[in-house]
């Protein structure tokens, strides 16, 4: 991938996305971030990023899969790699993966997921490694 990535993190927590900003410019990647799944599909209609950074649970526990596979159904936006930043696996084991059946067995349309907290070199490998790209 040639040029500056264009990166859209798509998280309710504040200080998550601050954190990840941080990150991704300090590799001179292009950053936007939004705060809901409604905020975030505008900004990838108004210009398609070259990757999603998604998060599992904000407004509901699964706003960030409904999210996915809505922009699955959009042939526009199907192609769009996404990386999903979950606390999920920590919430279901304390929940049980009963509160989770609905979306379990599913066929995910992400390309990769990252448990938090996310490490900053595992999150710069993960992006390298789906944009195909040099992190340098």
């Amino acid at each position: 991938m040639t040029g500056s990535l264009d990166v859209l993190i798509i998280d309710d927590d504040r200080d998550m996305v601050e954190s990840m900003e941080i990150i991704l410019e300090s590799k001179n990647y292009q950053v936007r971030s939004a705060n809901s799944g409604a905020e975030g599909f505008r900004m990838i209609q108004e210009r398609q990023p070259d990757l999603l950074i998604l998060d599992v649970m904000m407004a509901t526990e699964t706003e960030g899969f409904d999210l996915a596979y809505k922009l699955n159904r959009h042939p526009e936006f199907r192609r769009i790699p996404i990386l999903m930043v979950t606390g999920f696996p920590q919430r279901m084991a304390e929940d049980g993966p009963e509160s989770f059946q609905h979306i379990m067995g599913e066929d995910w349309p992400v390309t990769k997921f990252l448990e938090k907290p996310i490490d900053p070199e595992v999150l710069l490998a993960s992006i390298e490694e789906i944009a195909g790209s040099k992190v340098g």
